[in-house]
């Protein structure tokens, strides 16, 4: 009784100082071949040598670690639950190799030859995979944990549920890769260009994607909270549904962006260029707005309220039905803008510029028209709560 006591008392502090360490968030399970007899450097050659004349080699549920393979040719050989943890790879020719279920732990991959090897539900925890290329790999259920891919050639590499804590995305062009559905966050993507990526579902929350590249990318419904994307490229990105709720965007591309349905509520929007983008259905309540150009914009349907949207560019945008209640719009450029049905309810229209605006059935109670330009306006007497609208005696109409 006492012994049983005692080990379990022994495992339950085990736990508790590797925790204390700051182990692993994610349970890899332990390698069996780690526990084998090592196998010689010599031993790998004499196996590499008799494939040529013979059959593949094969190192299946071998333990190979700690080994020096700089620039060995191992193209199509199979490691499949292999332990190389430690090993020296750098140069290696691994195309098409088997690597599914292998210990890679801290394995030097430096601009290793990788394309169209299997690495399904690999531990690649710490390893270097610089200037590595890995077109066509198959990532898919492995883990990679702090994994250094800078400069790593990835066009068409599966991924699906790989776990991606820490991993460094640097300066790599990812080219049509799918990342839908994965936790990114804490992932470093500084430096690449992710256009046409396909992230749809992903979770970015409160990752820092400052100038990132996202050209024609598929973000759809992805998590992007409290993201910085300050200075991002998402010129025709896919956006429709994603969640930008309290997200940076200053001076942002969104040209040609569909925004549809998302949720950008106290986004950071200020200098954003939104020329020609799609942002019906959009909650933009309280973002700021300031010197953003939504030129030539529809937005049907969205939410403006409270929103900061001084020194906007609003011309030829499409407002329809829209909701501006208390939003300040202060000297913004509305020329030829459709407001029609939209709510202005107690907005700030001082200085602004609404010439040639179509204000049918706008609601305009409240709204402070002063100093405002309304030559040309359509409609104007079709709104609602004309007579309780403020300082229009000290506009231009």
């Amino acid at each position: 009784m006492k012994q049983r006591l005692s080990l379990s008392l022994l495992v339950t502090l085990c736990a508790l100082l590797l925790t204390l360490a700051g182990c692993s968030l994610v349970e890899v399970s332990d390698n069996p071949a780690r526990y084998k007899a090592p196998v010689s450097k010599l031993a790998v050659v004499r196996k590499l040598v008799d494939q040529r004349e013979h059959r593949p080699a094969s190192f299946v549920e071998e333990n190979l670690s700690d080994l020096d393979l700089r620039n060995f040719d191992m193209s199509g050989v199979s490691f499949s639950r292999a332990y190389l943890a430690g090993s020296d790879l750098r140069k290696v020719r691994l195309v098409r190799a088997r690597l599914d279920g292998a210990d890679l732990t801290g394995v030097d991959l430096r601009e290793a030859d990788l394309r169209a090897a299997d690495l399904r539900g690999a531990n690649l925890t710490g390893a270097d995979l610089t200037g590595a290329d890995l077109d066509d790999a198959d990532l898919s259920g492995a883990v990679l944990e702090g994994t250094n891919f800078n400069r790593a050639l990835l066009r068409r590499i599966r991924l699906k549920d790989a776990v991606m804590y820490g991993a460094k995305l640097v300066n790599v062009y990812l080219g049509e890769t799918d990342l839908g559905g994965l936790d990114l966050r804490d992932v470093d993507f500084h430096g690449s260009d992710l256009s046409n990526v396909v992230m749809r579902g992903a979770n970015l929350e409160a990752t820092d994607l400052e100038g990132i590249i996202f050209r024609n990318a598929d973000l759809g419904d992805a998590n992007l909270n409290r993201a910085n994307l300050d200075w991002a490229i998402l010129s025709e990105a896919h956006l429709q549904g994603a969640s930008l709720r309290s997200a940076s965007l200053e001076q942002a591309d969104l040209r040609g962006a569909n925004l549809n349905q998302a949720k950008m509520d106290n986004a950071n929007l200020r200098k954003a260029r939104l020329r020609g983008a799609n942002l019906s259905a959009v909650d933009l309540s309280g973002a700021d707005l300031r010197e953003a150009n939504l030129f030539a914009v529809t937005a049907e349907h969205s939410s403006f309220a409270w929103a900061d949207l001084r020194d906007a560019v609003l011309t030829k945008g499409n407002f329809n039905s829209s909701t501006f209640r208390n939003a300040k719009l202060q000297r913004v450029q509305a020329l030829n803008a459709n407001f029609t049905s939209s709510r202005l309810i107690a907005a700030r229209l001082v200085d602004a510029d609404l010439r040639g605006a179509d204000l049918k059935l706008a609601d305009i109670r409240g709204a402070n028209f002063l100093g405002a330009r309304l030559q040309g306006a359509k409609n104007f007497y079709r709104a609602k709560g004309v007579d309780e609208a403020l300082n229009l005696d000290a506009a231009q109409l």
